[in-house]
């Protein structure tokens, strides 16, 4: 071992007890990623040292140290380093390589995907992934919501290469939520179709896409699905018309004899008095309701909501608010329904009329149902613009940004590099044609953020001289 290369050890260790005593200060941190970063740099023993305390350091201080090394390597010393990665088979090494490979996709995306290659060959076997190395790829690499490795471009990689790669992100997709799992199997269907898929995967994936809801079903039915999967699909679509047919139907919104009258006593305890009313006004009102909702969603932009952050709970609030009104009146309506439709069993000579009511009152259903749906949408529409309110603003980490200006560059930036990555996705062979549709998406991105871009007037021609 070198002779400079002990002081570095030891006080590498000490960050190790200091970090086990409690949790780092920036200072501490920053001095053990340039100890990590110098034993990086040495190479031989001083590196094999180093990598001897991964499975005890911060996960930061590695993958930091590691790239503030890496412009500072040699080819041979690259190689090197992935050498040295490569026997560390406990549970912190394998979640520290796809770590550092995270932070060297900003330096070497090539380098990262060689060392995101080779983590998955050590850790996969014939049956797949282990459900540890799975937990693994899923938490480093996809994420609860937006998933990170949306950014890797597979072409450079070997096709199988490629393969290994999407079906493990296919494979560890299946606990995440329907968005993000959606997002990764069209990410990953170029080099893995999913009907090649293994037959155990299959089954998995059709446990998940049971629980999904239809919207997300939809979206995916739209996928070259192996036939299992479709088969699951198609006969959930079936089953749900089959239920909105039964439930829309004079006999299946009859109640029982007996129970009508309780139902109907306990009514205006439930719901306050200026919830019922007649058929053609809870139409207008709902219809008033929702175009106003939706006028307001349209106007409101990105900027406004950051200047309002405090009032978000509020506002959330009254949604919820309108949105248990709503179904308020949603289950007046169906128990005028229900009202309505006995005296056509029983023979009432006023049936002609009672149809027409009976008519009125499926279309302000299915009006309120619309404008449920409406509200849901608001609702995640909302989450997911504080989700990237707090990921612009660093909130997850320790130095988050304060500055009004900075957070809305961040915020900025990253609606912007959103709309990139989209369009990689959708443009992968990176057809000319397709930057008129990138402008056109930045630009309405920056209108959304309050950016006016409408009222630029034409400079005036410039005068020609006359000789």
């Amino acid at each position: 071992m070198a002779k400079n290369s002990q002081p570095l050890i030891d006080e590498l260790r000490a960050v190790i007890e200091n970090s086990r005593n409690g949790r780092l200060s920036p200072a501490e941190e920053q001095k053990g990623a340039a100890l990590f970063r110098d034993l990086v740099i040495a190479g031989g023993k001083p590196l094999s040292s180093a990598l001897e305390f991964l499975g005890d350091l911060p996960w930061f201080i590695p993958v930091n140290g590691a790239m503030e090394a890496w412009p500072q390597l040699t080819p041979a010393k690259r190689r090197s380093f992935f050498a040295a990665l490569k026997p560390l088979a406990s549970e912190a090494s394998r979640r520290m390589r796809l770590s550092i490979a995270r932070g060297l996709h900003k330096l070497d995306p090539a380098s990262a995907l060689k060392l995101i290659v080779a983590a998955l060959q050590s850790s996969r076997t014939e049956a797949g992934l282990d459900p540890k190395d799975r937990q693994i790829f899923y938490s480093v690499l996809i994420g609860k919501n937006k998933p990170w490795l949306l950014q890797l471009d597979l072409k450079p990689l070997k096709p199988a290469e490629a393969e290994l790669v999407a079906l493990t992100a296919i494979e560890c997709a299946i606990g995440a939520n329907p968005p993000a799992a959606a997002a990764v199997i069209q990410w990953a269907k170029p080099f893995q179709p999913l009907q090649t898929i293994p037959e155990s995967l299959q089954q998995e994936l059709a446990k998940m896409l049971k629980k999904w809801s239809s919207r997300w079903q939809k979206q995916l039915a739209q996928e070259n699905l192996p036939p299992a999967l479709g088969e699951i699909l198609q006969a959930k679509f079936v089953k749900s018309g089959a239920e909105l047919a039964d439930s829309t139907s004079p006999e299946a919104a009859r109640p029982p004899t007996g129970q009508e009258p309780v139902q109907h006593s306990q009514e205006p305890n439930r719901h306050p008095p200026h919830h019922q009313r007649t058929g053609p006004q809870a139409t207008a009102q709902s219809e008033n309701r929702h175009e106003r909702s939706h006028r307001q969603r349209s106007e409101k932009s990105p900027l406004q909501a950051q200047k309002t952050r405090p009032e978000l709970a509020d506002l959330l609030k009254q949604i919820q608010g309108q949105f248990d009104e709503l179904r308020g009146e949603l289950q007046t309506a169906r128990n005028q329904l229900r009202q309505a439709h006995l005296p056509v069993k029983q023979g009432d000579a006023r049936g002609i009329e009672t149809s027409k009511e009976v008519a009125k009152l499926r279309e302000e259903n299915a009006r309120l149902a619309e404008t449920v749906n409406s509200l849901r949408e608001t609702l995640s529409d909302l989450a997911s613009a504080n989700f990237d309110q707090a990921v612009s603003r660093r909130a997850d980490s320790e130095a988050p940004v304060t500055d009004p200006v900075q957070q809305f560059r961040s915020l900025l930036t990253l609606r912007i590099r959103e709309q990139i990555v989209n369009f990689h996705i959708l443009n992968p062979e990176n057809n000319v044609d397709g930057l008129p549709l990138l402008l056109d998406n930045i630009l309405h991105t920056l209108q959304e953020s309050g950016i006016d871009l409408e009222n630029i007037e034409t400079p005036p021609p410039q005068a020609r001289r006359k000789y």
